[in-house]
């Protein structure tokens, strides 16, 4: 893919009549970035799905109810293990290392970096099993119901943070021999030993069932990578001397990454502990919530941010800070192009989105409007999530770790602070009844657990904006770039929410009494109109980010349609 992108620069003008302004282009690298974005996306999408048939499972299971609380309260641990150590050896790290070696010297590098790192994370590891018990009833009181189940699951969902700590090595070594399709497998073969452990274990072995399942797809997640590495070699070298000392420097230079990406699973862990003292299933409201939002985020923001940060590392390597400067806005805009319509459809056809989702078996009609409520609180952050992503790989791309690290911290400690103050302010009964009233959740048990998913959105909102700060502060023209890409954005967003709020008013919204078949035509129906009504409002607005993606869908269907590139707007 990295060659692929790398493959685009060629230098072409073109006039797009149907705007008013002149598309003036100087390479061909949107062309670049938009393919990449789109397989990833796909990838996303069929991983996301299986996620979402994932959810659904577990949804018909158990509802949002005491043992999701527990279950997804077990994950906090081990996710911060894989988070704080598995991010020392991610592929940002060793793509560029490996790139520096000839092929002897990849293998000893791989196979000494595998040893350092089985010590680091057994020693890790294994002392969060040990002190399991006492973290756990320090952040989950609440659970002490089911404590000794707690502990357990906990320590057996350590083993998956350790396989999918490996995983993320073979996933660089995977990705640095330009093997995508295993690449992408991996979350896809996950989810299916969740669902396997969700379907086969469950209804003998309870909740354990479902912990071994997680640790059967962490295999598959690590195991669909290894074949082809063991066949050239990988893992037949111990460590030498030298070896560790290049694991250290593989550790200086990702620690602040790693720190970063903690901070985030602190902030998240303080989350769930508030939301184990609310009412049974807040947690299992909570998580269900996230996940759904995680389905744009992954497709759109992800993508692009993934997709972009060759092109960014490459740029300014070369010590061109225009061309810098414009891969990162173009990224932004096509994030804000898609993102920002989507949170509007996402927050109008909540309830839809959940109940197609999730609603069967032990899901019901409260846990639907719950979780409803909660995602679209989720989805105000749907587009600074994804600014963040970019931004943040921005920083690495440039060489500077510790500003997306402060920025990391700082966010994460709103989103604590905001999370205790909006608890607070929902005591009120008047505040309370308001937000109720708002999102329709009023004559409801455990209503707030939303306050934590607004509080999650507000400091992502904030630390997006603080990262488009500082990349202006620091380079200067980047906001320029992307300012009227916002406003065509949120212009056409607003259209789509009212198009497709419009639409529900005429046909009907859901019920209790709803079936899954009217669920989803009321909701496609909806959606379609608001689709329909974002790409008017983007036609008439003139927006450049509209002609490029028209023009790009239209070659893949016409062969002779030639794409074009960003460039400047003109005045």
């Amino acid at each position: 893919m990295i060659r692929f992108l790398k493959s685009g620069r060629t230098t072409l003008e073109k006039t797009y009549s149907g705007a008013g302004w002149a598309l003036s282009y100087l390479s061909l690298e949107v062309r670049g970035l938009q393919a990449a974005a789109y397989i990833l996306a796909l990838s996303s999408l069929a991983s996301s799905l299986l996620a979402l048939v994932r959810d659904r499972v577990l949804a018909h299971l158990f509802g949002a109810g005491a043992e999701l609380d527990v279950y997804y309260a077990a994950f906090r641990v081990p996710d911060l293990v894989f988070i704080g150590v598995g991010a020392l050896v991610s592929a940002y790290v060793l793509i560029p290392e490996l790139a520096r070696r000839d092929e002897a010297a990849q293998r000893r590098y791989i196979d000494g970096l595998i040893v350092c790192f089985g010590a680091l994370v057994a020693l890790v590891a294994g002392g969060a099993a040990v002190f399991a018990p006492s973290i756990l009833a320090t952040f989950f009181p609440a659970l002490s119901y089911a404590q000794e189940e707690l502990v357990l699951l906990t320590r057996i969902l350590l083993i998956q943070a350790v396989l999918l700590g490996f995983s993320n090595i073979a996933a660089g070594l995977t990705q640095f021999r330009h093997r995508y399709a295993l690449y992408a497998l991996s979350p896809i073969v996950y989810n299916l030993g969740i669902i396997y452990g969700a379907l086969v274990l469950v209804p003998s072995q309870g909740l354990m069932g479902l912990a071994y399942g997680v640790v059967i797809g962490a295999v598959l997640h690590l195991g669909i990578q290894l074949p082809p590495l063991l066949r050239e070699g990988l893992g037949r070298e111990m460590a030498s001397l030298p070896e560790w000392r290049s694991f250290l420097a593989t550790v200086r230079i990702s620690l602040p990454r790693a720190l970063a990406l903690s901070f985030g699973q602190f902030a998240f862990f303080g989350l769930l502990s508030l939301a184990a003292a609310l009412p049974a299933g807040s947690i299992a409201v909570f998580m269900f919530a996230y996940n759904l939002q995680g389905v744009p985020l992954s497709v759109i923001g992800a993508s692009y941010a993934t997709a972009a940060f060759p092109l960014l590392a490459e740029a300014h390597a070369r010590g061109a800070t225009h061309a810098f400067l414009a891969h990162a806005a173009l990224a932004v805009r096509q994030m804000f192009f898609w993102s920002l319509p989507a949170l509007a459809l996402v927050i109008v056809l909540r309830a839809h989105i959940v109940r197609a989702a999730l609603g069967s078996g032990a899901f019901d009609w409260t846990d639907t409007r719950l979780t409803a409520a909660a995602l679209a609180l989720f989805s105000l952050s749907l587009a600074s999530q994804g600014v963040s992503l970019l931004l943040i790989r921005a920083w690495y791309a440039a060489g500077r770790t510790l500003i997306p690290l402060a920025i990391s911290g700082v966010t994460a400690l709103t989103t604590l602070i905001l999370a205790h103050t909006y608890l607070r302010s929902v005591q009120n009964a008047d505040v309370a009844s308001f937000l109720e009233a708002l999102l329709r959740i009023d004559n409801l048990v455990g209503t707030d657990v939303v306050v934590l998913a607004f509080a999650f959105s507000v400091a992502s909102i904030m630390g997006a904006f603080l990262l488009v700060v500082s990349i202006e502060w620091h380079f200067g023209g980047f906001v320029s770039q992307i300012k009227r890409s916002f406003w065509h954005a949120l212009t056409a967003a607003f259209v789509a929410g009212c198009a497709a709020y419009a639409t529900l008013q005429v046909i009907g919204d859901i019920t209790l009494l709803s079936t899954l078949a009217s669920v989803l035509f009321k909701a496609l129906l909806a959606g379609g109109v608001g689709v329909a009504a974002a790409a008017l409002a983007y036609h008439f607005l003139g927006s450049r980010e509209y002609a490029e993606n028209a023009l790009a869908l239209r070659r893949r269907i016409w062969r002779d349609v030639e794409p074009i590139a960003s460039g400047e707007q003109s005045t």
